[in-house]
């Protein structure tokens, strides 16, 4: 086992786990299921090799088995003691439903899905222990390093996505996933990859707290940016104020721009509303070249009610990439920077053809309106900055109108 092998992540492998069982009697879904790659060939079997589609089966039995309790416990429908193990087998091996099983164990939908989480996750430890022996939960960090790469995304396309990616386990569970198309396709502003995780966790959760019924995905457009809702049927209104399963979730929406309203919104008695706002890609986008933070807060401040998306970036090395990808209608630009300064990053900007004719507006307390001028930019703004002068240069740049 290599170094990379001794350490998991605990909550996928157990999402790996319940993806398994409910893909028990199926041959091909096991032999290319990522548990598969961790099981070991065994000898041959009457004659026949058994395939890895078939140790892993005979794993999650052996696992399954492991929670029956001694043969003196009672074991009446849905006692206690026997109902994890008559749950996973009733539903995995023998194929009953949820309502079979509820009527069966004599349950209600919601204790019924927590009773089925803890016996997942028993099964779970025991394959951890005889699967991966000695492997210690990866340390629950933040990757800071992950670099974040913003570009428009096509909503529409990106939901497909993941609802395919969660509807297994909605079906194992029996609920459905109801995809509410817009009047037109929308795109945001964000990271692919941190977005689908995001949005993979938003399901996760609805369908973890749901009473019953479908969950319902719904995109709008408000102003400069797109929400993504999802409504579900909730019996327990307090489960929304518990959110500790998205604190993960809610550090990535701050990385890229997101905001998750979650345990806010209740439209009506016996609903739950999870609401992600997105930046819209569409509205205009001003890309704010400055290396203190506090300067990217004001200038978001004062474009708050423009209609313009404000993107920063601290590192004059990295703009004239960011430029390239976003092509933005304006760029605000710092002169004192470390590294590369302002000057460098602006003749770097107009010996580009993909950047050349974007509007740079050089901002600094060195009052340097003709050496602006002579590299190419098209004004020039003395620090501090006021709002109103701000939004003047941006109605010359015909960005705003002029009364603003």
């Amino acid at each position: 086992m290599t170094n990379q092998q001794t350490q998991f992540d605990a909550a996928e492998f157990e999402r790996q786990v319940r993806d398994a069982l409910a893909s028990l009697h199926d041959q091909a879904a096991l032999a290319t299921h990522p548990l598969a790659s961790l099981v070991t060939t065994g000898p041959p079997k009457g004659g026949q090799a058994l395939t890895r589609a078939d140790l892993l089966r005979q794993a999650l039995l052996n696992a399954i088995d492991r929670l029956r309790p001694p043969a003196e416990t009672d074991r009446r429908p849905g006692s206690p003691e026997w109902r994890p193990y008559q749950l996973l087998s009733a539903r995995y091996v023998e194929g009953l439903s949820l309502q079979q099983l509820q009527a069966q164990l004599s349950l209600s939908e919601r204790q019924l899905r927590r009773e089925h989480s803890r016996a997942v996750e028993a099964v779970a430890r025991h394959l951890q222990d005889t699967l991966l022996p000695g492997a210690a939960p990866a340390e629950e960090t933040v990757p800071a390093s992950f670099p974040i790469s913003a570009a428009p995304l096509d909503l529409l396309d990106l939901l497909t996505g993941v609802i395919d990616t969660v509807r297994r386990r909605a079906e194992s569970e029996g609920a459905r996933l109801d995809l509410t198309l817009p009047p037109a396709r929308l795109r945001a502003l964000s990271d692919r990859v941190v977005l689908r995780q995001v949005l993979l966790s938003l399901l996760n959760y609805a369908l973890d707290i749901r009473s019953e019924g479908t969950v319902k995905i719904g995109l709008e457009s408000t102003g400069d940016r797109v929400l993504v809702r999802t409504d579900f049927q909730l019996d327990d209104s307090a489960a929304l104020d518990d959110h500790r399963a998205l604190d993960l979730a809610c550090f990535w929406c701050e990385q890229i721009d997101a905001v998750l309203l979650e345990g806010l919104e209740r439209p009506e008695p016996g609903q739950g509303r999870l609401t992600l706002s997105l930046p819209r890609a569409d509205q205009p986008v001003i890309l704010v070249v400055d290396d203190q933070e506090s300067a990217l807060r004001l200038y978001q401040r004062y474009l708050a009610h423009t209609g313009l998306k404000v993107t920063g970036v601290r590192d004059g090395a990295e703009v004239l990439d960011l430029a390239k990808r976003l092509l933005p209608q304006a760029i605000m630009l710092d002169v004192m920077m470390p590294n590369v300064d302002g000057w460098e990053v602006l003749q770097g900007l107009k010996a580009d053809p993909a950047c050349r004719s974007i509007p740079v507006i050089v901002c600094s307390v060195w009052e340097e309106p003709e050496l602006a001028s002579s590299l190419g930019a098209t004004g020039f703004l003395a620090k501090p900055i006021t709002q109103a002068d701000l939004l003047a240069a941006l109605a010359q740049l015909r960005l705003l109108p002029s009364s603003a």
